[in-house]
């Protein structure tokens, strides 16, 4: 007992408080004092990190890029999950966020009536993967005997630095070096890549300065050479001997060739035109620069290496790497939205429920637009028994439900055709001999992962309904005529020889329809793990 108790207290010490901090780091311990200056090396060089970034995203080529990512996330829908649904405490703070986004106009009305929506007020939280770090300030409202956010404002970086905890400190006219903010819920902060040394986050736009500079300088001197050199050059011969009035006369009319769009000279002169290119002849060098600058960009904004350099891949796999990188990159970015709604939602439930009540989550999700293979898929589970709901199909497919008869559209009924009458068997040979195989499970096997299964469920259903189709149209029958041939004590060579009319009347071509789809499967599956 009281060795426990000994063990109890040093464990005790352990947990009582971290040491490494940063007012023990013997090189950052004055810092821990002040605001920590931006790690950034390029924008602490510039000193203006806000004008570097605008200039940057002024860029044609930076600007579409940033477009086209905004536009990926414009094309996600969001929801909020309750953080515990078997509490009702819960679902009821779920219930009250949800109540609070509908009705707040969460940047408030300006001066032209123009109000924000909350996606795009999630979009502001995800650009801090462009600029490092992004705020949002909440201004706290009581509704209806509720504390919520009344605005999410949107404020700009250089109104704060950070410290070595990564608190943030608020420049304000009466403390430009920082005051630190007395309400942490009074600021929301979305931060990229984060760290303890840059509480400032990654800013994607500073690995954009140096190929915008380049290109920003190579416009201006391939815009000089084009003034210069964009025209062909008339270059002029003349044969030797010639006077030189007849050379000034030559060379006053390539003079007016431009003017005038023709020259006369000489005989025995030739006249050609040249044009300047690059030394492989099929691009000037500053046309190169401008193209790898745009490149370098491209992989900073969207992280795309561009399809033409990745090397040893076709064109097709590049651009499946490039799809399946760009939807990982996306997911990431819209994250930093998640975590920031998430924490007003954590600020919200403390104030309104206490702790201890577990908070709603926002989730993204991109709506499917179903068609007319997703139709079929239901309708091949159904008819395989797998049953799947009616209201979740119509809702996928966007269909509303009729609310009366009158309203639906039912499927047309035709009139049942008349089966043909069916051929007489041999003598010796069971009815039960002549019955078509179902193989309708192994059939539907490619269905059958769509309907909710997976490989090793599809498989089994199909070896299933196989194996039930021969053991009851092929092997029961055979087995039934053999305990009917003992007890008539019937030879063996008889048996044989009514066999073969029965094996004869059998319909297999259902069996080879399914011995051909399992044929194809096992050598696409084949091919497909050796590729791998």
């Amino acid at each position: 007992m009281i060795a426990t108790r000994g063990l109890i207290n040093t464990v005790k010490g352990w947990l009582s408080r971290p040491i490494a901090t940063p007012e023990t780091d013997p090189r950052n311990w004055l810092s821990s004092m002040l605001a920590l200056p931006n790690p950034d090396p390029i924008l602490r060089r510039m000193g203006d990190a806000e004008r570097v970034y605008l200039s940057i995203m002024a860029d044609a080529h930076v600007l579409g890029d940033i477009r086209s990512v905004r536009g990926n996330f414009r094309a996600y829908d969001w929801r909020i999950n309750a953080g515990n649904e078997d509490d009702p405490q819960s679902m009821q703070a779920r219930q009250l966020c949800e109540d609070w986004m509908r009705e707040t106009a969460p940047g408030g009305v300006n001066d032209d009536g123009l109000q924000l929506d909350w996606q795009e007020v999630m979009w502001q939280m995800t650009s801090a993967v462009l600029t490092g770090y992004h705020v949002h300030e909440v201004v706290w409202e009581l509704v209806n005997g509720d504390v919520v956010p009344g605005q999410v404002l949107d404020r700009p970086g250089r109104r704060f630095k950070f410290d070595a905890h990564g608190r943030p400190l608020l420049i304000s006219v009466g403390n430009m070096i920082g005051a630190p903010v007395e309400n942490p819920s009074q600021f929301v902060i979305s931060r990229h890549m984060p760290s303890a040394i840059n509480p400032y986050g990654v800013a994607v736009l500073s690995s954009c300065f140096w190929p915008w500079t380049f290109k920003t300088g190579g416009w201006r001197y391939f815009v000089k050479y084009c003034e210069r050199h964009g025209l062909p050059w008339p270059f002029a011969t003349y044969p030797q001997g010639t006077l030189p009035e007849d050379i000034d006369k030559l060379e006053q009319a390539i003079a007016g060739m431009l003017e005038s769009g023709y020259v006369i000279g000489p005989d025995g002169s030739a006249l050609q035109l040249l044009t300047p290119t690059g030394g492989n002849s099929t691009s000037l060098p500053q046309a190169d620069l401008i193209d790898l600058c745009n490149r370098e960009m491209s992989k900073a904004v969207t992280g795309q290496a561009m399809v033409a350099e990745l090397q040893g891949v076709g064109a097709r796999a590049a651009g499946e790497i490039a799809a399946e990188r760009q939807k990982s990159i996306n997911d990431s970015d819209r994250d930093i939205a998640v975590a920031s709604m998430n924490q007003l939602f954590k600020w919200i439930t403390r104030y309104n429920f206490g702790d201890g009540v577990a908070p709603p989550e926002l989730e993204f999700f991109q709506p499917l637009n179903a068609g007319k293979d997703r139709a079929e898929t239901y309708k091949i589970a159904a008819d395989m028994g797998a049953k799947p709901s009616r209201s979740a199909m119509l809702e996928e497919l966007g269909i509303p439900q009729a609310e009366t008869d009158e309203d639906a559209l039912l499927p047309k009924v035709s009139a049942p055709a008349t089966p043909p009458a069916p051929a007489a068997p041999p003598a010796a040979a069971p009815a039960a001999a002549t019955a078509a195989i179902d193989f309708s499970g192994l059939a539907g096997y490619e269905f059958a992962r769509a309907a909710g299964m997976t490989e090793a469920e599809a498989a089994q259903l199909a070896a299933e309904a196989a194996d039930r189709a021969i053991e009851d149209n092929m092997i029961a029958p055979v087995v039934a005529m053999l305990e009917r041939y003992e007890t008539e004590g019937k030879t063996l060579a008889e048996f044989h020889a009514d066999l073969q009319q029965v094996v004869g009347v059998m319909d297999d071509a259902a069996l080879r329809e399914v011995l051909d789809r399992a044929l194809s499967y096992s050598i696409l599956r084949g091919a497909a793990t050796q590729a791998a």
